[in-house]
């Protein structure tokens, strides 16, 4: 066990979020990291502190008596964080940030780190647009946006873009349907063109030998599960989001070929911009735990 002077209060934001939430994946997502680091943070700060401060009762957490002790002070320096961040940032973080996202990201990612920056920098107006992938990186080259979220890997000379999380990308069937056979039809249901998930679709029906019986184009992802669980077709989605959306569970999905499977979410600015001081903190908010690997 440290001493007090060695004890690195850091460790304290994951005890806090998992203490809060009950779960490491839960956790993960609002520290924007893995379960994995989480858990490692924890272990990290029970032996800095010698004490066992979560018992695992099946994939929940329960605070023992020392974590029911510690949690009181990891909340009031949660607090005093933020009170601290806004005291230096409140006068200059003000006016517009215009951001895109891929309907999915928006749908699952974002609500909780829209909510963190809101705490940050209450006084600025983010406006959110979704959009596909091509659709967001050419208004972000048009400075239409001042940052977006979409499908990677991607490179541009005039771009930066950074990972943020690894998505895996699963096939979305109808309620007990079998995937068709070699030289067989399919109908699919996709968001619309320029959407980096609907490539990966189409490239697994070729490689799949499928011919192509129908195509419906949605830009929702509550359209696009209502259809499928309707069992009108087959779509593609990631594996976050049939986790944590409730119409998850109307359909049924089955694991993509690796190669197609594996889809890094990148956040995209331009190279070359005016200072941009709520950008700047968005991007600390939205990296504010570790970045995701996969």
């Amino acid at each position: 066990m440290l001493s007090a002077n060695r004890f690195n209060p850091q460790l304290l934001r994951y005890f806090h979020a998992v203490a809060e939430h009950g779960s490491l994946s839960a956790a993960s997502r609002q520290l924007n990291c893995v379960p994995s680091n989480v858990s490692a943070r924890l272990r990290q700060l029970e032996d800095q502190l010698g004490s066992v401060l979560l018992e695992r009762n099946g994939p929940q957490f329960r605070l023992t008596a020392a974590g029911e002790r510690l949690l009181p002070h990891a909340r009031q320096l949660d607090t005093l964080c933020t009170a601290a961040w806004q005291s230096v940032h409140l006068d200059t973080l003000q006016g517009r940030l215009r951001l895109g996202s891929m309907e999915t990201t928006a749908a699952m990612r974002l609500p909780d780190v829209l909510a963190r920056f809101h705490r940050h920098a209450p006084r600025v107006g983010v406006e959110l647009e979704t959009g596909t992938s091509s659709a967001l990186i050419e208004r972000v080259l048009g400075h239409e946006l001042d940052a977006a979220l979409v499908a990677g890997p991607l490179e541009h000379p005039r771009l930066v873009a950074d990972e943020v999380w690894r998505e895996e990308l699963r096939l979305v069937l109808p309620p007990g349907t079998a995937l068709p056979a070699r030289g067989g039809e399919v109908s699919l249901i996709v968001f619309p063109e320029g959407c980096h998930y609907r490539a990966r679709l189409f490239n697994w029906v070729q490689e799949a030998g499928l011919a192509l019986r129908g195509l419906q184009s949605y830009a929702s992802v509550e359209a696009i599960l209502g259809c499928v669980a309707a069992g009108l077709g087959i779509g593609v989605l990631p594996a976050s989001l049939l986790e944590g959306h409730p119409r998850g569970r109307q359909v049924d999905s089955h694991p993509l070929p690796v190669h197609l499977a594996v889809s890094p979410t990148v956040l995209i600015r331009r190279r070359v911009a005016e200072p941009h001081p709520a950008l700047d903190a968005w991007i600390e908010v939205l990296f504010g735990g570790e970045r995701a690997a996969a």
